[in-house]
């Protein structure tokens, strides 16, 4: 009895133990597990952007989010593009919860930056993200802390580059014709400087094949301010002096400033009044040169579509794409802007920090970027993606049009480059970009003869705001 006893104590004691081996083995499991927000009170997550197609594809991958997440609603605001910052940071100031994501575009990024949840303390996986898309504001630089900060997160991909007209560039004559003349290559993907295609403008023009160049816009409300570091970045890149081995500058201050903080100050100085800024702005009156007089009509972001039919190509958003009729763009083919590099122009989302929702909102932005997602934003509404899984497999899709697959190679190389930005600090739009793109004017429509003037007085009028508001 006492040997039967004996052994069914250590038959019991074995149990025991290994119900707790298993009982530990299932806890690490548990907590190895990425953790996803489950809910029994309905919990409706809010965000707030501008209206269009972008917050179209948000609502969209939000009701897909909301099957995976029972008790779950995504709920996007729409509202004018006028509108919504001003909307997000009365609500903001105010420390409401009311909305816990908060859309911005690289431009309003450091206005609402104080308000949003810093990402890159928190677990967020951003392996797969095209990094300089991100980095132009998505990530900024805090002038006290002296640290790069993220602040949201890119949901798109969108780039400044060339656009062309394949019927023309792919003529074998054409390209024969140039070549001789030139001693260059036609293909605007081989291009490595800004001088070829000006001369391919005076190529293209004087033999009567097209009556404009490449259009590029000349508008003084905001254009030039895009087009100019557009061109600026070739020059800026190959300056170290002025770049400080910072290829894009300073995040927030960027390519227009130096790479660099003097002892004393807290902001970088004006790069551009500088020789590589009159390179950059003789090469954009050259181009300028080769369509209409921006004394009679300045090319925008809104008429360039109009006046490509009568052009070569054209400098442009690829959000612009979408004014073009399928005939035009099945006919039209891009390209980095020359030497390889691109500028950027996306749109992000930040987690507020009042949200009560923070976790379930970081993982709504986790699930916007995932590769299936961003697929679905360019078959379904014309949206680069953000990721590179998601790239890599549209472009081997071959369902998709030709052109189709030429634009997404293309928009990838270039999102990879896409480094030569304005500044995107809070006085940007309010104070910078009028004292620029003034002094810009003045010089293309022969105001000013003077490049070095008026980059000198444009400068000078920067440092003027940035004192006053830097102090």
């Amino acid at each position: 009895m006492k040997s039967n006893k004996a052994l069914s104590k250590t038959v019991v004691a074995i149990i025991i133990v290994v119900i707790v081996i298993i009982a530990a083995i299932a806890a690490y499991e548990i907590t190895k597990k990425p953790t996803t927000t489950t809910t029994t009170t309905p919990v409706t997550l809010t965000v707030i952007t501008f209206s269009g197609e972008s917050a179209k594809f948000i609502q969209y991958e939000g009701n897909l989010f909301a099957k995976t997440h029972p008790g779950v609603t995504v709920e996007v605001i729409q509202e004018p593009f006028s509108d919504y910052i001003t909307d997000e940071l009365t609500s903001l100031k105010a420390h409401s919860s009311e909305y816990d994501l908060i859309g911005f575009t690289s431009t309003s990024a450091q206005a609402v930056a104080p308000y949003l949840v810093p990402l890159n303390t928190s677990a967020f996986n951003m392996s797969d993200l095209i990094g300089p898309q991100e980095a132009f504001g998505g990530t900024i630089y805090n002038t006290t802390t002296h640290e790069n900060e993220t602040i949201g997160i890119a949901y798109e991909t969108a780039v400044y580059l060339m656009a062309y007209k394949a019927s023309i560039f792919d003529n074998s004559t054409l390209q024969s014709e140039f070549y001789n003349e030139y001693h260059m290559n036609f293909t605007p993907t081989t291009w490595q400087n800004w001088t070829v295609v000006i001369d391919v403008d005076q190529f293209l023009t004087s033999h009567g094949i097209t009556k404009y160049g490449f259009l590029i816009d000349d508008h003084e409300a905001h254009g030039i301010i895009d087009a100019f570091p557009a061109i600026y970045g070739y020059y800026y890149e190959r300056n170290s002096s002025l770049n400080n081995g910072l290829v894009g500058g300073i995040p927030g201050f960027n390519i227009m400033f130096e790479g660099k903080i003097l002892p004393g100050y807290k902001y970088p100085l004006p790069s551009f009044n500088s020789t590589a800024g009159v390179e950059a702005l003789e090469t954009y009156k050259s181009l300028v040169s080769y369509e209409i007089s921006p004394s009679s009509v300045q090319i925008c972001y809104g008429n360039i579509a109009d006046y490509y039919p009568q052009a070569a190509g054209m400098f442009l958003f690829t959000s612009q794409l979408s004014y073009l009729n399928s005939t035009e763009a099945a006919s039209t083919y891009l390209a980095p802007l020359p030497s390889g590099y691109a500028e950027t122009g996306t749109d992000f989302l930040g987690i507020n920090e009042y949200s009560t929702h923070k976790q379930l909102a970081e993982e709504f932005l986790e699930f916007l970027v995932s590769p299936q997602a961003q697929e679905n934003a360019f078959i379904l509404f014309g949206k680069f993606p953000i990721s590179k899984t998601a790239f890599k497999e549209l472009e081997s899709n071959t369902s998709l049009p030709a052109y189709e697959r030429q634009w997404l190679s293309e928009v990838y190389i270039a999102s990879l480059n896409a480094w030569a930005n304005p500044p995107n600090i809070p006085i940007t739009d309010t104070e910078l970009v009028s004292a620029f793109n003034t002094q810009v004017l003045y010089y293309l429509e022969g105001t000013t003869s003077n490049p070095m003037t008026a980059l000198n007085t444009a400068a000078s009028n920067w440092l003027t705001e940035l004192s006053a508001y830097y102090g």
